[in-house]
């Protein structure tokens, strides 16, 4: 029997580069989440997943959420234009991937935000798992009728979602092959709630 942990492999890239600019001056991501920070909370759930691997990209104030990770052994990437947009972002992450894993016809990369404390390890698991056992190339959690996130895409689409690299590359290639996504139904709200606001922020406690 095939393991299809081995044949589907799943890697995780959790972008933690912006600058919080709706959040005003305060990054959001060093604000208390219960006992640690909404990063820590944010990349425990990842790391706590079946993921073969997660690498966090850093880009505003870098040296601090490299020094807040470094108890998690996180593996982190910089992105020197992270002032360009998220989709700047997801580029890195593809690349750091790509240059350690190459290209696999079956790997797919997991895409999460670093202010989504409330998605569970449960949730992330039950998504990765949907992608190795259907052989779906992109899957995404979908909460009362509404697409979250993290989401996972195989690949095969690694070139189209650089080409794309907008403001989010990896969510106008889902929405150019609606016939590939699997919807997986999820019973938590945090996969469509972020914090990007001081009165996200409140909400979330």
């Amino acid at each position: 029997m095939t393991n299809p942990r081995a044949e589907r492999p799943v890697y995780a890239i959790i972008l933690a580069a912006g600058e919080s600019r709706r959040f005003g001056r305060k990054n959001k991501l060093f604000l208390r989440y219960g006992s640690e920070t909404i990063l820590e909370a944010s990349v425990k759930h990842i790391l706590d997943s079946r993921v073969d691997g997660t690498v966090v990209v850093v880009g505003h104030q870098a040296d601090r959420v490299k020094d807040i990770l470094k108890k998690y052994s996180c593996p982190t990437v910089i992105n020197p234009n992270y002032r360009e947009g998220m989709g700047s972002s997801v580029v890195v992450g593809i690349d750091y991937w790509l240059e350690r894993i190459g290209r696999s016809p079956t790997a797919g990369f997991l895409f999460t935000l670093s202010d989504q404390p409330s998605i569970p390890t449960a949730v992330i698991d039950k998504l990765i798992d949907k992608y190795r056992d259907t052989g779906a190339g992109i899957v995404v959690p979908v909460f009362n009728g509404r697409r979250g996130h993290p989401s996972i895409l195989n690949q095969k689409y690694a070139d189209e979602i650089r080409q794309a690299a907008g403001r989010w590359g990896a969510r106008e290639v889902i929405l150019s092959h609606p016939d590939k996504i699997l919807s997986v139904p999820v019973d938590e709200e945090g996969v469509i709630r972020d914090i990007d606001t001081p009165e996200d922020y409140k909400n979330s406690e």
